[in-house]
């Protein structure tokens, strides 16, 4: 059987989520691998790991939407997915950061709200949740277009009009935006993945080269922007627009890996599983943890060297991730089995 495939994309979801977010913590440590072959480079273009992100967030989004259960149930399981973690998670921190003087009140405001994003403020805390909250919005508008026969066409329109966004704010003072509008192909093509498991489509030896070159251009663009363009790549995005070429084929490719080792019995991916299942709390948590205990270092002089803090760094996040979701799972069920008695009441 072919390993290679749609559906393994949607079998090893979680996994792919929780390799994802341990390139993202790669990316945001203090320990710089860059004399290390291969983990330097893997450290480098760690944001690439949010591109996988938003694809297997868009393959998810095509199966919840597919169960037409109505555009406001739609947007009210989304929330409820991602409000209950995120809102206290922000509250705390930007209360900490308030009260050491780092932040005025109104930022906090601006923060739980998620404007602070869209206003360009340097104090805002993330522009993913915020990104992922407006693709949720257009979601219904997308898949009111892509029930029609053209799908494809729709996913090129909608990717199109992403590009064009990019292209239109490059350069000026909304260039800070870029970091969202580029990705906005990826989420879609997410969608278009999902619908294609769904109908059991295969790859083809002609797609699997497609998708092979997809890949290798990905890489060369990214290596030739960061070598020869590098002061133009945050004003212009160009360390965003190749992993449109690379993330599609990167996820087959890891799924693949993942599908053709899993089928041996002594493996079953468990610390993969746990990230992924925990990764926007991770997420959330990580890159926080990292710059409190590195002022604590600093005022307190403590002799602790980045290798030792990285690595309280990622043991504190995986503890607090996993109480975080015990607790927010918890208080969540609760609040629907007083909903449920009071309605049954």
């Amino acid at each position: 059987m072919n390993k290679f495939n749609y559906k393994a994309v949607s079998t090893y979801r979680t996994q792919l989520m929780g390799l994802a977010i341990l390139w993202v913590m790669l990316y945001h440590s203090t320990v710089s691998f860059s004399s290390v072959p291969v983990l330097g480079t893997l450290q480098a273009y760690g944001y690439g790991g949010v591109d996988i992100f938003l694809l297997v967030s868009g393959l998810g989004l095509y199966y919840a939407y597919r169960k037409n259960t109505g555009t406001v149930t739609f947007y009210q399981r989304r929330l409820q997915r991602i409000l209950p973690t995120y809102l206290p998670v922000v509250l705390i921190f930007c209360l900490l950061y308030w009260g050491m003087g780092e932040m005025p009140f109104t930022d906090v405001l601006l923060n739980l709200s998620t404007l602070s994003f869209w206003l360009g403020l340097d104090s805002r805390f993330d522009w993913y949740v915020p990104a992922l909250l407006v693709l949720y919005l257009l979601t219904p508008l997308f898949m009111y277009f892509f029930r029609g026969p053209n799908k494809l066409v729709t996913v090129a329109g909608a990717s199109f009009i992403g590009l064009v966004i990019s292209v239109v704010l490059s350069g000026t003072s909304l260039a800070y935006l870029l970091i969202f509008t580029i990705r906005i192909p990826i989420f879609f093509v997410g969608v278009w993945v999902g619908y294609l498991i769904d109908q059991k489509q295969t790859i083809s030896r002609v797609n699997g080269m497609l998708y092979l070159g997809m890949l290798l251009s990905g890489v060369v663009l990214l290596a030739a922007s960061q070598q020869y363009m590098s002061e133009y790549v945050w004003t212009y995005g160009l360390w965003w627009y190749p992993f449109m070429l690379i993330t599609l084929p990167l996820c087959l490719l890891t799924a693949g890996g993942l599908n053709g080792i899993g089928e041996r019995k002594w493996t079953r991916y468990p610390f993969l599983t746990f990230c992924g299942t925990h990764s926007l709390e991770i997420y959330l948590i990580h890159e926080r943890v990292l710059k409190i205990l590195a002022d604590l270092r600093r005022s307190l002089e403590l002799p602790v060297n980045d290798f030792v803090l990285n690595a309280a760094g990622i043991l504190l996040t995986l503890g607090l991730a996993f109480v975080l979701k015990k607790a927010v799972t918890g208080f969540s069920a609760r609040i629907k089995s007083g909903t449920t008695a009071a309605a049954a009441s």
